[in-house]
């Protein structure tokens, strides 16, 4: 529609049509393998389908998007899922009540088309998804299932940070976390049972155990991810300074914003800047900061990463331009901007090289004083030098993972109290 008349005639006639009871989620890439993990979202909200755009609120949180904004929306074949798809980092989830889903559809393609410029050949305005849509989390009950968490609807919305702690420093400082008999599954699976497991703060705790033993799973649950895998479960507790962050009045954000996470595969926003990288929590809270302010953070942060004096004269270049271990670092100052009590880690060094490797342990060194830190590793001689206490897990002939042991690093590897410890720090088997 390339005349003005025209275009301002049908905007004119395009009232506002409201879609109650839907979801919206903000989703953010993680690496190259495309998952997308939820940085936000809205229930039970009011989606409106405008003349010149989507706007969404649940009386707290709102979002708005103008068709013009929007390089593409693709609809999903077997769900109720519409990805807007936004210039950059972003994509935004939006599911209305299922009987209007084609409503909802046809509203957005009909009034989009008449402000979109025309998408390219190969990039069709409404198309099957190239990728799987996320789905909302489905908690499917277990007949093994003990006495489950009541795990609530997720509830993040945009907020403002706190400013009464400095900026770029740890929020009151290292808790403890301690976990109390988590069991979980995937549907009817069972993966872990029973665990228990007290990480102290201002100290490093490793997850060993062969591959498959829930080590990864027990770390997601600690940060309130496991609940983003459609058909999970858990039951049991986890308190922070005995806090209960999956207490039905707890926000999903207040558990992430105190206990960051970083993953196996460094996954910063390739195209976005160093610096930008740094402070992408701001972006996604909507915390409003000056210029100096931000500075200041990004300095702080990459400076506790062990990253500022590499990359100082290069703030601006993407940070997909680094190496494997500069990313990694990059991504643990963008965890700690957010001022984490704790910081989660599953294998930050498995993928890098030894000079990498060796970065990243004396950067969890240095961290240690501030933060607590519980990292997932295979890698025995990196359990025994970066932590201070250490859990052994297992799953043996098909059973749920469980702690065989844990305590005090240097006792779990020199007097194990069970033979099956000392079999697998001696590598014996795993």
């Amino acid at each position: 529609m390339n005349d003005p008349l025209l275009q301002v005639a049908a905007e004119s006639d395009a009232s506002p049509v409201s879609f109650p009871g839907s979801a919206v989620v903000q989703l953010i890439a993680e690496g190259d393998n495309f998952s997308r993990p939820i940085v936000a979202e809205l229930q039970g909200a009011v989606v409106t389908v405008t003349a010149r755009g989507i706007e969404a609120s649940d009386g707290g949180g709102a979002w708005s998007w103008s068709f013009a904004e929007l390089e593409r929306v693709v609809h999903g074949a077997d769900e109720p899922w519409s990805i807007l798809a936004v210039p950059g980092v972003e994509d935004f989830g939006v599911a209305v009540p299922p009987a209007r889903v084609a409503e909802f559809r046809r509203l957005v393609d009909g009034r989009g088309a008449a402000l979109r410029p025309a998408p390219a050949a190969n990039q069709p305005l409404s198309t099957a998804p190239a990728l799987p849509l996320l789905q909302m989390p489905r908690l499917e009950p277990s007949p093994l299932r003990p006495e489950p968490i009541p795990v609530p609807p997720l509830t993040m919305r945009t907020e403002i940070l706190p400013t009464s702690a400095p900026i770029g420093a740890p929020m009151g400082g290292p808790s403890d976390l301690v976990a109390t008999d988590i069991s979980a599954w995937f549907g009817n699976h069972q993966v872990l049972d029973r665990v228990s497991l007290a990480m102290p703060a201002g100290k490093v705790t490793a997850l060993i155990g062969p591959s498959g033993c829930g080590k990864s799973t027990f770390l997601r649950i600690l940060n309130r991810m496991h609940e983003m895998i459609p058909s999970a479960s858990l039951a049991g507790e986890v308190r922070l300074d005995g806090d209960d962050i999956y207490d039905p009045e707890k926000k999903l954000t207040d558990a992430r914003r105190h206990i960051g996470m970083v993953f196996q595969k460094p996954n910063p926003f390739p195209a976005m800047s160093i610096y930008d990288n740094v402070i992408a929590s701001f972006r996604l809270t909507g915390f409003k900061a000056s210029s100096a302010t931000k500075d200041e953070v990004v300095e702080q942060c990459l400076t506790k990463a062990g990253l500022w004096k590499e990359v100082r004269d290069r703030l601006q270049q993407p940070g997909g331009g680094l190496s494997g271990g500069q990313q990694q670092r990059l991504c643990i100052a963008r965890a700690l901007a957010i001022k984490p009590k704790v910081l989660l880690m599953d294998e930050p060094c498995s993928a890098l090289d030894p000079t990498s490797t060796r970065r990243i342990e004396e950067t969890i060194g240095q961290l240690a004083a501030d933060l607590t830190i519980v990292i997932v590793t295979h890698n025995m001689q990196q359990a025994a030098r970066v932590s201070d206490l250490c859990a052994f897990f297992l799953a043996e002939q098909g059973t749920p993972g469980y702690i065989v042991e844990h305590g005090p690093t240097d006792a779990l590897f020199s007097v194990p109290q069970d033979p099956r410890t000392n079999d697998y720090v001696n590598g014996r088997f795993g």
